[in-house]
């Protein structure tokens, strides 16, 4: 189609009207042709003015009909209303006709809908103006028509239900198109159809308020704000703004759908806010420390909180944070984004006010609950979402959540709100039903001439852009491709103007509330206004639109806005038609793929799984070779772990490497450790985790290919895996070294903290010295991976007999923990209360237990691990060593709770925990247990083995038990040496009657707890 001919071609809400001109072929005969064609004649005319008069264009004549449309080529507020009267006046002009003329009788259709309008056709000889499905449903409804009768669709009766009268015909059949409700319409109902005062909202304002007042007393609030469309949700809170006084420090976001003007994340929008509140300059990575530093004393504190901000912004991107599990992701996010508004809040009021939630990413608004459920804080975050947020949101019910639903203003709001807005009248207003802007509009529609009264808030807007000169109409319709906010560079761009017309026009449009200004373009005055604008393009002129503005208008930085914009020109099912034997069409596919997956991972980069997941999926649409289908299943999988779902990350990450095992292609030989590191290190995120021997087989395929090719870094991942899941010791040192021969040995961090890990727990302690010693050589990094070397070496050191670096670790941990997420403040806990319990300080240990066990109540939301176990065993212990058997058996029944437990180590301490109060029986359970279920037994479990089977005094199983102990301490661990030598003293002292045990080997080393749990005999507990 030719450019300028398209651009005439719009999509309108329109109204089709049907009306024929009964009897003229049976007249033919007794009056001739002739005579019959002149009354005809005159006929046709008196109904074409019947139907001018009220603002429709008779499109063209089909026979003895008339073929009418309202709102095209002009849109009125209330055609369909019009198209009613213009069928009412052709029905009863058949009663006015003159004596002595020829008496025609007229049935009438009508049905309003969305057409394809050429708006160009109606300035020639009554060419076909309108293509849609109302007009069929308009033209049969016609045929199905008695003579005098007007029959109406449903689209058309529910927009005219309140000014008519109609019977119910119900379903009726219509050929070719099934069967459609309709009705009789039988009658008029006779009626006719700088910023603005708040009117008649005093009511929530005093809400607002009280929730203002609770919040200073430090408690936080969570405000929302819902209405419909046009309800003044945004006009309630600024009017609460501006009545605040100047002890409140105010951050503002606005929420928006995905891909508009850069999808600028709100939580970068309240940084903004905070570090430029007048100027609304974007705050930078740079501008964030330098505004924290101001805020935290401590460093390191604020490193971390502002590393967690500018990563849950999109600001940067931190790989310590992405190397989270999820759920801990989320706390540390959670808590960074706490403590930095508590650092805004010590000397006063902080008000978050972030607009249309109803657009807000899943991961914003957990965030928002979040932060708002039991948090004393002098915080109040308000927000104002359409009425669908408050069920579809998620937002929890509390003592401090108000819920402020706007409703329509009453009568005499209303008519004070039409007369504020420059009304010369009110008569009409109960049109509007109580939306304030359907009163405003209405108002500024009056004020430039308009005579009827808007229905619908399509028909207000579509009358006032339909007000406008066709090429200020279609600038803003073109401007609406880009979204609610527009530069003048992407107006000129996408409507192919000259930028310095374009601005002066779109500032004309300002000063007539289009638009208005923002910092650094043009905003619609109302998000529906842009709606209306944008769904009066052709399908297929938007698409082009949009695949211009991605290939022009965007940045290639932009990757989330090229994305929507290339999806919206090749994603829907009109694209078939619209490229077809485009030549650019490839091209078009191949970046929409390279751009939606760019796009998922930045999603996934900030938290925003949901949208990355989605993104990622939509990739696949563009994707036609086989190994381009592979990498996107690949990223898919990737995306999909990184949001906590690894059942299905493990679906995809099989179906990338069957697309290229099919295709006669290796995989990635790293396709292999990324898919099977979680089940092995991380099972407990699977709903049902994948079988041994499939993990097994897969482990042997990829260290085939991983040979075959060369490529180490895989492969020592891949020997790891198996040490890992097997306990095969040369398995793990042949991964270590063969990963001191991979050149860039920075992405085998993760692994190199699991060998230590398996060092450590097999009770080879030197290399696992060593391997830390190899991570400090590496870049050092931040936040909780750092911490995390911490924790096991602090377990290292006391595992080796150094109780006081162990110590002095374990502090560093906790006090470091105070500025993370709960779940890791709970690993730090559990290496303090490790020492503790080898100290026998069981007074600090129930206080460290009191801790952790608060965090859990605190954080319900919160997936907790292996660590809390430990720490209610521990706690279990301290109040059976102080004679409190009550509560012990109370923490021991917290601490049997299935948590995200790892092998092993939850069994290892409630195997202390059952033997402090005597459980024989359960005791001997988890040994039986584990024994049957691991093929090696790691050295803690076998500690802990032997110090509960000394308490009950199982003297021959302690002696058996103690082979292996007596393994490890021959390599030179002073610490085990001392414990093994402690058991021979008891078993020497209860077993053979020798003199009493002093321990003194344990107790000169520190080690009083263990010295006191072996010389425990515990009372039997059923």
């Amino acid at each position: 189609m030719d450019p300028k001919a398209e651009a005439r071609v719009e999509r309108r809400v329109v109204t089709a009207l049907f009306v024929d001109v009964v009897g003229s072929t049976a007249l033919t005969a007794a009056l001739g042709p002739e005579r019959l064609k002149r009354d005809l004649d005159r006929a046709f005319s008196e109904l074409a003015g019947l139907i001018a008069a009220e603002g429709g264009v008779v499109e063209k004549y089909v026979g003895d009909a008339i073929h009418a449309l309202f709102g095209a080529p002009i849109a009125h507020a209330d055609d369909p209303h019009r198209a009613l009267r213009a069928a009412w006046g052709c029905v009863r002009w058949t009663d006015r006709q003159e004596q002595g003329r020829v008496v025609f009788a007229v049935r009438v259709g009508v049905e309003t809908g969305e057409a394809i309008v050429d708006l160009g056709a109606v300035a020639d000889a009554r060419q076909q103006m309108s293509v849609g499905a109302c007009v069929n449903v308009a033209a049969r409804l016609q045929q199905l028509a008695d003579p005098g009768q007007i029959l109406v669709g449903p689209v058309c009766h529910d927009a005219t239900a309140d000014v008519g009268e109609f019977a119910d015909l119900g379903d009726i059949e219509l050929r070719g198109l099934g069967r459609v409700r309709a009705w009789r319409f039988t009658g008029l109902a006779g009626r006719r159809a700088g910023r603005i005062p708040l009117v008649g909202r005093e009511a929530e304002l005093d809400l607002l308020a009280l929730a203002a007042r609770r919040a200073r007393s430090a408690r936080a609030v969570f405000a929302l704000v819902s209405g419909p469309p046009g309800q003044g949700k945004t006009r309630l809170v600024e009017e609460f703004i501006d009545g605040l006084t100047d002890n409140a420090h105010i951050l503002r976001a606005r929420c928006r759908p995905a891909g508009e003007l850069g999808a600028r994340s709100p939580l970068r929008e309240i940084l903004a806010s905070a570090a430029a509140p007048t100027a609304g300059d974007e705050a930078g990575i740079g501008d964030l420390i330098g505004g924290a530093a101001g805020l935290f004393n401590d460093a390191t504190e604020r490193d971390r909180v502002v590393t967690a901000l500018a990563h849950s912004a999109g600001l940067s991107v931190s790989r310590d944070l992405a190397s989270l599990p999820t759920s801990q992701r989320q706390d540390e996010v959670a808590n960074a984004w706490r403590r930095y508004l508590a650092a805004l809040a010590r000397t006063r009021l902080v008000v978050l006010w972030v607009e249309d939630l109803h657009w807000a990413e899943a991961e914003v608004v957990q965030l928002l609950d979040r932060l708002t459920l039991g948090l004393d804080l002098p915080l109040l975050v308000i927000g104002t979402a359409r009425p669908e947020f408050g069920i579809q949101g998620g937002m929890r019910p509390g003592g401090d959540r108000f819920f402020i639903s706007l409703d329509a203003l009453d009568e005499v709001n209303a008519r004070a709100l039409a007369e504020a807005a420059g009304s010369a009248g009110v008569a009409g207003l109960d049109r509007a039903g109580g939306n304030p802007l359907f009163i405003i509009e209405l108002a500024r529609a009056r004020a430039v001439g308009a005579i009827d009264v808007p229905l619908t808030l399509h028909g207000v807007i579509g009358a006032r852009l339909d007000e406008l000169p066709s090429r200020d109409r279609e600038l803003l319709q073109r401007a609406a491709i880009v979204g609610e906010v527009f530069t003048v560079d992407d107006a000129a761009l996408l409507a192919d103007r000259d930028p310095a017309e374009v601005a002066a026009t779109l500032e004309r449009l300002a000063e007539l509330l289009y638009v208005h200004e923002v910092p650094g373009g043009f905003g619609f005055h109302h998000a529906l206004l842009r709606d209306v604008a944008y769904s009066r393009l052709t399908t297929a002129a938007r698409m082009r639109l949009h695949a211009r503005y991605a290939h022009e208008g965007v940045g290639p930085q932009d990757v989330e806005a090229i994305a929507h914009h290339l999806w919206e020109a090749l994603g829907p099912a009109d694209a078939d038609w619209v490229w077809q034997g485009s030549l650019d069409l490839a091209q078009l596919q191949a970046r929409a793929c390279e751009a939606h997956q760019t796009a998922g991972r930045r999603y996934a980069d900030r938290f925003a799984y949901e949208r990355a997941v989605e993104t990622c999926r939509r990739a696949l649409r563009f994707a036609t070779a086989p190994r381009a289908v592979a990498v996107i299943e690949r990223g898919l999988g990737d995306v999909l772990l990184a949001s906590g779902d690894a059942d299905e990350a493990w679906s995809h990450y099989m179906r990338a490497r069957d697309l290229y095992r099919e295709h006669g292609v290796d995989p990635p030989p790293d396709l292999y450790p990324t898919a099977l590191e979680p089940p092995v290190y991380t099972s407990g995120m699977f709903r049902r985790c994948p079988d041994e021997p499939v993990i097994q087989a897969l482990a042997a395929e990829g260290e085939v290919l991983a040979r075959r090719l060369g490529d180490r870094a895989s492969l020592a991942r891949l020997l790891a895996i198996r040490a890992y899941q097997l306990h095969e010791a040369p398995a793990l040192e042949e991964a270590l070294q063969l990963s001191e021969e991979v050149a860039d040995p920075t992405a085998l961090q993760s692994f190199l903290v699991h060998a230590a890990i398996l060092q450590i727990r097999a009770g080879d302690f030197a290399v696992a010295r060593r391997i830390f010693e190899r991570l400090d050589a590496m870049a050092a990094p931040v936040g909780p991976s750092a911490e995390h070397r911490f924790e096991f070496r602090a377990i290292l050191a006391l595992s080796t007999g150094q109780l006081a670096e162990a110590q002095r670790l374990a502090d560093h941990v906790v006090a470091q923990s105070v500025a993370r997420g709960p779940h890791l403040r709970t690993h730090a806990y559990r290496e303090q209360a490790h020492v503790l319990l080898a100290q026998g300080d069981w007074p600090a240990l129930r206080r460290v237990a009191a801790d952790a066990e608060r965090l859990v109540t605190e954080h319900p939301d919160t997936a907790f691990c292996y660590a809390v176990t430990t720490m209610r065993a521990f706690e279990t212990v301290a109040h059976a060593m102080e004679g409190r058997r009550d509560q012990a058996l109370v923490a021991l029944r917290r601490a049997v709770e299935p948590l995200q437990a790892e092998p092993l180590e939850r069994e290892s301490v409630l195997l202390l925990a059952h033997a402090v109060l005597g459980r024989h029986d359960e005791v001997e359970g988890l040994i039986r247990e584990v024994r049957a279920r691991a093929g090696q037994v790691f050295w803690f479990f076998e500690r802990m083995q032997v110090v509960a089977l000394a308490m009950l005094q199982q003297w021959d199983a302690v002696q058996a038990a103690l082979v292996p102990l007596e393994r490890l301490a021959v390599r030179g661990n002073p610490y085990l040496d001392a414990l093994v030598s402690a058991v021979r003293e008891e078993l020497a002292a209860k077993r053979d009657g020798g003199p009493p045990a002093e321990h003194r080997a344990l107790r000169d080393l520190g080690y009083t707890g263990w010295s006191e749990l072996l010389a425990y005999c515990p009372r039997p507990t059923g």
